[in-house]
């Protein structure tokens, strides 16, 4: 197994990731802000085994991606160093489920997703902000998900790291693998630990923590 994340992450998370699989640390140069630029989720679309990347995917990752046999497609949208060429392939999918802005996206996510059910997020990093377990159980922080659907949590992103912002997104946090949900950090640092943690177990998820430490938002976890 393939799993891609920040470079930035703290050691000990590296190691737990490492001995799960063959971990690939992301980083970029002059793509995108320096803040977002080791953010696999900037990069790379996932859906189920469908991947889509970005053009100026570092070729240290592409390389891993055909090394490990993994097929992706290169999607028609340049990321640059300004909204909204920041968020292209910035969208959260699961359990038959699109969470994005359709406006701001790549045209080739549109295209594979033509026949999902999409739910609108204007703030256009939905990845970032919305990791789906199910279609009945979303972590969210953005309130206009909330509001879409119900059912979805919604978590406090104000007590959520990420480098040069006020705060980071909950999606941003976490990567999904085999009814496990991998964070980096713990979530006895979060006002919400007792309502994340029944939310979690309610949809048969275990929550798994990678260090110990505040929430921080690395771009996400990527199981491939």
């Amino acid at each position: 197994m393939l799993i891609i994340v920040d470079n930035k992450i703290p050691q000990i998370a590296k190691d737990k990731l490492s001995a799960m699989g063959d971990l690939c640390l992301f980083y970029s140069e002059n793509i995108v802000y320096r803040e977002i630029s080791g953010h696999t989720d900037i990069f790379i679309f996932q859906k189920d085994n469908q991947i889509i990347i970005a053009p100026q995917t570092p070729k240290h990752i592409v390389s891993k991606l055909l090394e490990h046999r993994i097929d992706y497609k290169v999607g028609n949208s340049e990321l640059g160093n300004k909204y909204p060429k920041t968020a292209a392939y910035n969208v959260s999918t699961g359990d038959g489920m699109i969470i994005g802005n359709s406006k701001t996206c790549d045209s080739s996510i549109t295209e594979l997703c033509k026949n999902s059910k999409w739910i609108h997020s204007p703030q256009s990093y939905a990845r970032c902000n919305t990791i789906i377990l199910n279609k009945d159980h979303i972590i969210t922080s953005e309130i206009t998900v909330k509001k879409a659907i119900p059912k979805s949590l919604y978590v406090n992103s104000k007590q959520i790291v990420l480098e040069g912002f006020s705060n980071g997104f909950f999606g941003g946090c976490a990567g999904i693998h085999n009814n496990k949900i991998y964070i980096v950090g713990s979530l006895k640092y979060h006002s919400q630990k007792s309502e994340i943690e029944s939310y979690c177990k309610k949809a048969a998820y275990e929550i798994i923590e990678l260090y110990d430490g505040p929430l921080i938002d690395i771009g996400g976890i990527f199981f491939l």
